[in-house]
């Protein structure tokens, strides 16, 4: 394991060897032991990876995580709590109305496809009908997917079919789409993902719900239009017709290699 002395980061390892200590109440030397544990460090550690989690296992309200944006004001949203359901889930329905809805987005665009930088963004959820709504998860400019952002990298689900897509826009430009990746099944789990490399690419995921590993049932790439400003980390649902419509989360997560510009 080396000496005492190689356990703490120093001053004089020099530009050409960048000190390699996972700095924790244990410092970690990876220089001497496994460059496999310099890959966990990378993923759940601050240091260097932004990262949001939230299983749902809280009323929204309870603390400064998300913004609610719903039509109309104050009402769109007749339910925004954790259900007695396994694992923390969240139902988010509308209020009955024709056109009702309700979005959740972090209160910060705190997200942006920086090169070099990877992201990844997934969320596990169902929708209790899959025809007459409207859905999105991912990556938006503003707080509003349903005032047609400029800039995203979303899943979406249109009104008046079950079908899955995904679309990304750069600059109020025609978006980029997949059409009919999937076509959804009432209340049924999914779970979706997005990577972004960090190189050129978002990759979009489909995934099989089930207990690990979850097998991909469909998949995707896009490397045009792509954003390259702040976006928000949110979800959303909109009625079809006048009936409360159902969206459920399990969970949400969004990690990035922390970004240096």
């Amino acid at each position: 394991m080396g000496q005492a002395y190689d356990k703490f980061p120093k001053t004089s390892v020099g530009a050409h060897q960048p000190e390699l200590i996972w700095r924790d109440f244990d410092m970690f030397n990876i220089h001497i032991n496994s460059h496999k544990q310099r890959w966990l460090k990378d993923v759940i550690d601050i240091l260097d990876a932004h990262r949001f989690v939230d299983d749902f296992c809280n009323d929204l309200g309870i603390d400064d995580r998300w913004t609610l944006s719903e039509s109309p004001s104050a009402s769109g949203i007749s339910l925004e709590k954790c259900v007695d359901m396994v694992n923390g889930v969240f139902d988010f329905d509308t209020n009955g109305e024709d056109d009702a809805y309700g979005e959740l987005t972090q209160p910060c665009e705190c997200w942006k496809l920086v090169s070099c930088y990877p992201l990844y963004g997934e969320i596990r959820f169902k929708l209790s009908e899959v025809i007459e709504c409207d859905f999105w998860f991912g990556y938006i400019e503003t707080h509003s997917w349903f005032t047609t952002p400029n800039n995203y990298v979303v899943f979406k689900k249109d009104d008046g079919n079950a079908l899955l897509d995904f679309a990304t826009r750069l600059g109020g430009a025609t978006a980029t789409e997949a059409s009919a990746m999937a076509t959804l099944v009432n209340d049924t789990w999914y779970r979706l993902g997005i990577h972004w490399d960090g190189d050129g690419t978002i990759r979009y995921f489909l995934i099989t719900d089930g207990d690990f590993p979850q097998t991909i049932a469909a998949t995707g790439s896009h490397t045009t239009n792509i954003p390259t400003t702040e976006l928000a980390f949110g979800f959303g649902i909109r009625a079809g017709e006048a009936a409360v419509k159902h969206l459920y989360v399990d969970y949400v997560k969004s990690a990035q290699k922390r970004v240096i510009e």
